[in-house]
């Protein structure tokens, strides 16, 4: 007989689920395309703008001679300031019957980016990013909520494919940028700006700004829901930490890595490239292969393959070092999508407030590791300091045994089950 977790009671012998919320099966099971693709559009969008400060930093270390702390710090103000006030952004989110954050979201991030170059002073720069963040922390808990809602009984699939926009446009943006600021210099970020604001305009007016309201159950409310899932939400809030951390730090550093290596900024863009565009396969799979396997099993597998790849990245140069890199991009990336449908599935009623936990306060409290990671690279070195960023592989391996073994707790019919009322649970 197994042990009934925290989440369940004992009845007459029989373990049946206590207070968390039932996941509502969608009243339309198919995917809604046009929808799922126009937020797809939007997350691509915005990320693709949002990633131009880690190919940028080497010239922006030598245009105001900043240590590699201050450099951090930048990196810093950005992660934080789109990831930290998600939740709000995901409280109004789910109490509005708009996707207003959809639209308004991506347009200030392309502003906030494009006009980074042209800023005159460290000062003026950190404002630009604040901004850029705030636009993205709009976005994101209602984007991944639209997703959610268009995906059907296909979460973990439309879901992947959300993720997998940003991560392409993540990835995507830092090459493109980095080939217009190697011809017309840092203050040409503008020009690679002003199509996202014509996409902006386009956007604004193709996704449906009206929405029906999420249905809750009779007197829950935001503190009971919470309550209810705070124990499952906190181990996947804390592997979600852990795991950005290890490619927040890649991410941004990997530039800086490679520029040290003797690469152009145009390497250090195709490098980024590598890790987060082809990762985004990861992405993908990783999302379509949850709804089979298990999403429990898509984390774990994600930290077992990612680590040792980006291990072999560190120690190696060349070919091989590239080829690693896109296979560590990938394997890590193989739960990007996962967490965020686990997250939906024990707060299905609020999942624009899910996913600003796992999209949110996660990479935010990651993003404030960056600062440090500058620090420990300014003291032992950027290669060592990547190399112990990998360690955190292991307590996130060991967090993740704890988590849902199922993505969705089932109502109880009755005190005894009977064959009509058990419910089919995906594995793991």
């Amino acid at each position: 007989m197994s042990r009934p977790d925290q989440d369940s009671v004992l009845s007459d012998g029989v373990e049946t689920p206590r207070r968390v919320p039932a996941f509502p099966r969608s009243r339309d099971s198919a995917i809604d395309r046009r929808l799922l693709l126009t937020a797809t559009a939007a997350h691509f969008l915005n990320d693709f703008h949002v990633a131009f400060l880690a190919p940028l930093l080497p010239l922006v270390v030598v245009k105001f001679n900043l240590s590699l702390a201050l450099a951090g710090l930048l990196a810093t103000v950005l992660t934080t300031s789109a990831a930290l006030s998600q939740p709000v952004f995901g409280i109004v989110a789910d109490r509005l019957r708009r996707r207003i954050f959809v639209m308004l979201g991506p347009a200030l991030t392309v502003l906030a980016m494009g006009l980074m170059g042209l800023a005159p002073t460290y000062a003026l720069l950190l404002a630009l990013l604040l901004v850029a963040g705030t636009g993205t922390a709009s976005f994101h808990p209602q984007g991944a909520s639209t997703a959610g809602e268009a995906s059907g009984d296909r979460r973990g699939t439309g879901l992947s494919l959300f993720v997998a926009g940003g991560e392409l446009g993540y990835s995507l943006g830092p090459l493109i940028v980095a080939l217009v600021v190697a011809v017309r210099g840092l203050e040409a970020t503008w020009l690679v700006a002003l199509p996202g604001l014509g996409a902006c305009v386009l956007l604004w007016r193709s996704i449906p700004i009206r929405r029906d309201p999420p249905r809750r159950p009779e007197g829950n409310t935001l503190t009971s829901d919470l309550a209810a899932t705070f124990g499952p939400l906190a181990v996947l809030w804390l592997v979600v930490v852990l795991r950005t951390i290890v490619i927040s730090g890649y991410q941004t550093f990997l530039p800086l890595l490679l520029h040290q290596r003797g690469g152009s900024i145009v390497a250090g863009g195709a490098a980024v490239f590598l890790f987060g565009g082809i990762g985004a396969i990861g992405g993908v799979v990783g999302g379509m292969l949850s709804d089979r396997v298990g999403r429990r099993r898509m984390v774990a597998l994600s930290l077992v393959l990612g680590t040792p790849l980006l291990l072999g990245f560190i120690h190696t140069q060349g070919a091989w070092a590239y080829a690693l890199l896109a296979g560590g991009g990938v394997a890590l990336y193989l739960s990007a999508a996962v967490t965020i449908v686990m997250a939906q599935e024990l707060l299905p009623h609020r999942a624009s407030v899910a996913s600003s936990i796992v999209m949110g306060l996660a990479w935010g409290t990651a993003g404030l590791s960056l600062t440090g990671i500058g620090a420990l690279a300014d003291a032992i070195g950027l290669e060592r300091a990547l190399r112990l960023l990998l360690l955190l592989a292991v307590p996130a391996l060991a967090a993740a045994q704890f988590l849902p073994a199922h993505g969705r707790t089932e109502p109880a019919q009755s005190t005894r089950p009977t064959q009509s009322t058990q419910a089919t649970q995906s594995p793991d």
